[in-house]
């Protein structure tokens, strides 16, 4: 189990069934323009923490919850399936796989007033020691490409991503991630209900082998 300081007063751990109502509470603030059905909520992740404990991490200060993330095991996704979809309409039960060789990453939050520190990147380094300690490839995520719905009519989700990755311009959530250390694999259209990502994520990976590739598509 993951217990450690990370920055002073700010301490990151396994999350328990008393954090449920700060997590929810977490992704409320977190994600204000998604549709009600994608909120995950209290219920939710006391079933996340049931089925797989060492994948749901939280950051702790002076006793709040100022971050979460919820994970499950997973293989490699080959069928473009819509966030409800891949999460079970976000219980889990049914489509995380207990021999899965990848750790799908299926929500990371932080609070904006703790924004800037960066604590999802510690988030991030958290699960993949949890991936190396049970000998998995490394993480997957559908990153919520925030910034795309400003210029949807202007560019393609691809040519969005290639900006980013010459850094002509940034995304709130994606930018983040890459600097953690995912690499993009291809955009996922209609994948979440949220007018501020345009409605689309970026399949992306973090391997624990830094040579190991997926092909981009």
């Amino acid at each position: 189990m993951i217990r450690k300081e990370i920055l002073e007063d700010f301490i990151i751990r396994n999350a328990t069934p008393d954090d449920v109502v700060q997590m929810e509470y977490v992704q409320k603030q977190c994600y204000p323009s998604l549709h009600e059905s994608e909120i995950i909520k209290k219920e939710h992740f006391i079933n996340h923490i049931n089925i797989f404990p060492e994948g749901q991490l939280v950051i702790e200060k002076e006793g709040e919850i100022v971050a979460s993330a919820s994970t499950m095991r997973s293989f490699y996704p080959d069928e473009n399936l819509t966030f409800l979809e891949i999460t079970d309409n976000l219980w889990m039960t049914q489509t995380h796989q207990p021999n899965g060789d990848w750790m799908y990453g299926i929500d990371m939050g932080v609070l904006p007033e703790y924004r800037g520190l960066g604590l999802s990147t510690d988030l991030y380094l958290a699960r993949q020691e949890v991936c190396k300690k049970l000998g998995l490839k490394g993480q997957i995520i559908a990153g919520m490409t925030i910034g795309y719905g400003r210029v949807k009519d202007k560019m393609t989700i691809e040519e969005y991503c290639y900006a980013l990755e010459i850094k002509k311009f940034a995304d709130p959530t994606v930018t983040p991630q890459m600097k953690a250390g995912f690499r993009w694999i291809k955009p996922l259209h209609g994948h979440i209900n949220d007018p501020e990502a345009g409605f689309t994520c970026v399949l992306m990976y973090f391997p624990v082998d830094v040579n190991y590739k997926i092909a981009s598509h």
